[in-house]
């Protein structure tokens, strides 16, 4: 949850460094059968039908043995269920890895453009993803001013005190909505927080009839935050991104709302593309 920082200094964290230091391992390490299972699972994820053993054989380019016996393992290991007419798809209990797999394509993604949109304004910004029954904090992106408003990659993200937990819980479906704030509850964290059904009912309709949100001080007093949801797939908004400052310096809010909208636009077509790519590919 964002809050107001005042540091001695302006934030020496380089967002380049997390990319430098993940860097692949050695070949010498790398293990073709788990490599392949890994390949295998995430072409089965990401693909609209389940597919058969030929699919799944002619797509990733291995053995119609080798392919038969990790989906077999992947079966047994319950990430993977044989469907009618000996088809697999993803289980129940693989959502977690299609979780990690959409996360960790759209960080990809986002972080190019967060640095654009925090070189440019110079404040902190924030990415927020929907997991199974909460909203969390997954990149930020800290603004190097001595004064500025901060957040905490995996925290857990107020869906009604937040700008970017708004925009995700304003798309989506009415069940999902009230399981989202009622798991977390309507805290009040400054005399600003919306606390009220009724209201908050209708600025969520605003965040969908505008296109973003924004926190006046409702979850950290002296501090504003302007967010945009991002679209995970056509119909489906998982994230949100915001730009976090002290109401001090929020002397130009057109400007960045402006720019939080463009921005997550940008990488919801991005991962749109990303996704096309990942389908097409998959069908050679």
């Amino acid at each position: 949850m964002p809050e107001i920082d005042v540091s001695p200094e302006a934030s020496r964290s380089d967002p380049d460094s997390s990319t430098r230091q993940s860097k692949a391992p050695s070949a010498e390490y790398f293990i073709r059968a788990v490599g392949n299972a890994i390949d295998i699972l995430d072409l089965v994820s990401v693909s609209p039908e389940p597919l058969s053993l030929a699919e799944i054989t002619e797509r990733v380019g291995q053995s119609k043995s080798s392919v038969f016996r990790i989906l077999c393992t992947l079966e047994g290991k319950g990430l993977l269920e044989r469907r009618p007419g000996d088809l697999f798809a993803l289980a129940a209990s693989g959502s977690s890895f299609k979780s990690n797999q959409a996360l960790a394509r759209l960080k990809r993604v986002a972080q190019p453009h967060m640095r654009d949109l925090n070189r440019e304004f110079r404040e902190t910004i924030s990415l927020a993803f929907l997991l199974d029954n909460h909203i969390e904090a997954v990149t930020v992106i800290d603004s190097p001013q001595r004064i500025r408003v901060f957040n905490v990659e995996g925290g857990i993200i107020p869906p009604h005190a937040s700008s970017v937990g708004k925009c995700i819980v304003a798309h989506q479906p009415e069940p999902l909505r009230d399981f989202l704030l009622a798991a977390y509850g309507l805290h009040r964290f400054t005399p600003l927080t919306i606390i009220d059904a009724a209201a908050l009912d209708e600025e969520l309709r605003q965040v969908r009839e505008h296109g973003y949100a924004v926190d006046r001080e409702e979850s950290a007093l002296g501090g504003i935050c302007f967010g945009a949801p991002i679209f995970t797939s056509p119909d489906h908004a998982g994230a949100a991104l915001s730009l976090s400052l002290p109401k001090d310096r929020a002397t130009d809010e057109q400007r960045v709302i402006d720019s939080v909208r463009r921005t997550a636009q940008a990488i919801s077509a991005d991962l749109l593309r990303k996704s096309v790519s990942t389908l097409a590919d998959s069908a050679k």
